[in-house]
């Protein structure tokens, strides 16, 4: 994954309790003075403090009875391009099949290893969420002796050598979750580093002792890849994964390929020099296969030096060679067609000797990179049962060939980021990072939509990693609307990245971290629920649209990141807003027809009206019969229709997530419990001040273009403040006057504490029923503050 080591980081940050500290987490915070008014930042935004208690988490916020325990009839498979369960009689493609949905959230190192107790205590948090799915991930990255917890299920050992605690823990754990009504995702190749001293193979280039994160020798290289076949056997074995209906899916490889390696620019890490006669053996093999022999080939692209020679292997740098060529040939003669005709087709194949070659390459790496997947995917198949549905690697680790190299996988992946950090220094500097704080109201929206053109058609598509980390300001945006355009597009499964990572829990805001994030936390279980159980509707048109094997071999070509949507918008008039109208995939066959698409009228509506985005005003509405949302910089417009809407009040920075759901599976009009939650951005304490007062956003370098958090006391010479923060945990407030249609009677209004309990009910002043419009006033004062209200009517 882009963000992989972060942990190993993460480990030293301030705000985290040792997981054999966990039972601590259920005790009473010391005795605070209450506060009698809102606490002012430096930018001039008020704030409060608010703390969740997981453990005792009830009330409307508790989605505990989305889940019921897995039986044998939960035991997911593939059908109609979609996950299904296969019923009471354990029989797939029959009658009593229902669809299933997953909303999962990822867990890293050490949290997939608690103790029994743990286990339990975990496995009932996540169920409150709404999450069904949990992404078992980062299991192999740090190989040690560490049991207590173990960070890894691999000891320093060869590879694979199992850590008996950690194994036993993992599995007592998936019992754990199974009896909650939680799925596994088992991941296979995170972040496990091949040691050429230590696992027998040939030595890497300066001498390295490991592998790179991602490089993808494991892929080609034949003892690496048996290696593999062992790691995944044993730990199936272990783990008591046959025919367990917990066991939902497997990722093989996370983020690499060979294909991404040449994508990337990271081919001298995928090809040591001891390893190169490998690759270079087996690309003679693919070119004798395809051609007949290498001159052949040879005498196909019209380029190689003699016809019997070895037949070198290319670089990324060759091609970009090639291109550049291409290029000065067009010259100013391409630039003015474009600007008369608009650009031209990626998509069309280019039928040059050099171009051919380089076409013939990267099929080469697809169709490598396809042997491993498929091999893998044999043995996790003949480990578990046939049923389990598998996958290769992301789509974004290897582009539009990973249709050709996952084309006997199960499902497709793809992970998603809003303003993931970058690091101008070392990775994952602690004191050297910075953000844009963008969001998806605000230019990131046609990025998410974008994802729709990754799936094929006839598979189910999962987002397996997303977030918008910790600091950006408008994250409590993200899972509201990943699970709004999931629900619309259809999809089978989100993956929140990440609950809790390594061998510390979090207790306040921490980079991916959802625990201690009160200002994502608080949505979830009311994202869960669009999810999952159709508050959001399915669009009713869905679009195939064409993409042939040649159109892919010509886009993957290509140098231009964004060759892909060009194609498509060029070819079709296809571009992610077109999300907001249809379902989208491809049709890999690329035998189908489509018309020239008319883009969607601004601002964007979607054809039931569930979702609209006014892109000038940087808001986005959800606007369904058992849910209301609002996003984005709301400013002090009153945004919404006769049915529902809000204003913002008081000082703020405009910006805000709102979300009512209906708890009782009525109409939002009809309905008698219903859920707002309404979060902002949230930030912990700057550590020495006092009084005591928010960590804020400071401009990185004094860069208008990016931010960081302040520097801690001492630290004025880095750059950032680190991305972990210290207690207690401040949330912006969130003043807002909410109006909403219904047919109650009476209504009362409670906020809700940190363990979901209702407060004393909203007066008069701040909640009333007027000619059926029912008005409330949120955050008006300290003490009934909260990212939480809770509506009951009567009828």
């Amino acid at each position: 994954m882009s963000k992989s080591m972060h942990l190993r980081t993460l480990m030293l940050a301030a705000g985290y309790l040792s997981l054999s500290a966990l039972s601590m987490l259920s005790l009473p915070v010391a005795a605070q003075t209450t506060p009698t008014a809102f606490t002012l930042g430096d930018n001039g935004i008020a704030y409060f403090n608010f703390a969740i208690d997981e453990d005792k988490l009830s009330g409307a916020p508790d989605r505990s009875a989305m889940n019921q325990p897995l039986d044998a009839g939960s035991r997911i498979f593939v059908r109609n391009g979609h996950f299904y369960r296969v019923g009471a009689d354990n029989r797939p493609n029959t009658a009593d099949d229902t669809r299933v949905r997953l909303y999962g959230i990822n867990l890293s190192f050490a949290t997939n290893f608690p103790n029994d107790a743990d286990a339990v205590r975990l496995a009932q948090r996540l169920r409150k969420l709404g999450i069904n799915a949990v992404r078992l991930h980062h299991m192999d990255s740090s190989p040690g002796t560490q049991d207590n917890p173990p960070r890894s299920l691999l000891t320093p050992g060869p590879y694979p050598t199992f850590n008996p605690v950690a194994v036993s823990r993992l599995r007592n754990f998936i019992n754990a979750l199974k009896q909650q009504g939680i799925y596994v995702n088992l991941n296979l190749h995170v972040g496990y580093r091949f040691r050429p001293a230590i696992d027998q193979l040939p030595p890497l280039d300066g001498k390295a002792e490991a592998t790179q994160l991602g490089a993808p020798i494991h892929v080609y290289y034949p003892r690496m890849v048996a290696l593999q076949e062992e790691y995944a056997r044993q730990l199936i074995r272990a783990l008591g994964l046959r025919n367990n209906a917990a066991l939902a899916m497997v990722e093989i490889n996370n983020e690499s390929s060979l294909l991404a390696a040449w994508q990337r620019r990271e081919w001298s890490d995928a090809v040591p020099k001891a390893y190169e006669a490998e690759l270079r053996k087996q690309w003679q093999e693919w070119l004798i296969k395809r051609y007949g022999s290498t001159a052949k080939a040879c005498g196909t692209w019209n380029t190689c030096v003699s016809a019997n020679s070895v037949v070198p292997l290319l670089t990324p740098t060759d091609a970009s060679q090639i291109g550049q060529w291409r290029d000065r040939l067009d010259g100013k003669f391409k630039s003015l067609t474009e600007k008369v005709l608009g650009p031209a087709d990626p998509g069309t194949p280019n039928t040059s000797g050099e171009a051919l070659r380089v076409r013939d390459f990267l099929l080469f790496l697809a169709d490598t990179d396809r042997a491993y997947f498929n091999r893998l995917r044999q043995v996790v198949q003949s480990e578990t049962d046939t049923l389990v549905p598998v996958t290769g690697t992301q789509m974004g680790y290897g582009g539009v060939l990973n249709f050709d190299s996952q084309a006997q996988m199960d499902y497709i992946d793809e992970h998603f980021y809003i303003d993931h950090p970058d690091f101008p220094g070392p990775a994952w500097d602690r004191n050297d990072w910075r953000i844009h704080n963008s969001s998806a109201s605000d230019g990131e929206l046609s990025r998410l939509l974008a994802l729709s053109l990754r799936r094929d058609i006839r598979k189910p598509f999962v987002v397996s990693e997303y977030n918008q980390p910790f600091p950006n300001k408008q994250s409590s945006e993200i899972q509201p609307l990943m699970a709004a355009i999931g629900a619309a597009q259809d999809w089978d499964g989100l993956f929140f990245f990440d609950y809790l990572d390594g061998d510390n829990w979090a207790i306040t805001p921490s980079a991916f971290t959802l625990s201690g994030d009160w200002g994502k936390y608080a949505a979830t279980g009311q994202s869960a629920m669009l999810f999952r159980n159709g508050l959001v509707a399915t669009l009713p048109k869905q679009t195939a649209i064409p993409f042939s094997a040649d159109a892919r071999a010509a886009v993957a070509a290509v140098r231009d990141p964004g060759a892909f949507e060009t194609h498509l918008s060029v070819r079709y008039g296809v571009t992610p807003e077109l999300a907001t109208q249809t379902r989208l995939g491809m049709d890999l066959t690329g035998a189908g027809k489509l018309d020239k698409q008319t883009p969607p009228a601004t601002p964007l509506r979607a054809a039931n009206g569930e979702f609209e985005f006014e892109a000038q005003q940087r808001t986005i509405q959800l606007r369904t019969p058992q849910a209301r949302g609002f996003f984005g910089f709301l400013m002090k417009r009153r945004v919404g229709d006769d049915n529902a809407a809000i204003e913002l009040l008081g000082k703020s920075r405009g910006f805000t997530g709102v979300l009512l759901t209906a708890l009782d599976n009525r109409p939002l009009a009809s309905s008698r419990q219903i859920l707002i939650s309404a979060s902002s951005a949230v930030t912990g304490n700057q550590p020495g001040s006092m009084p005591p007062r928010p960590k804020e956003l400071i401009r990185y370098k004094s860069d208008a273009k990016w931010w960081a958090l302040e520097q801690d006391a001492g630290m004025n010479n880095k750059p950032s403040g680190p991305r972990d923060v210290e207690g207690p945990v401040w949330m912006e407030r969130n003043e807002a006057r909410i109006s909403l249609r219904t047919q109650a009677r009476r209504i009362s209004v409670y906020p809700l504490d940190g363990n979901g309990k209702r407060l004393a009910a909203l007066d008069g002043n701040r909640a009333s029923l007027n000619n059926g419009v029912a008005t409330i006033h949120i955050q008006a004062d300290i003490a009934q503050a909260s990212p939480w209200y809770e509506v009951v009517a009567d009828e």
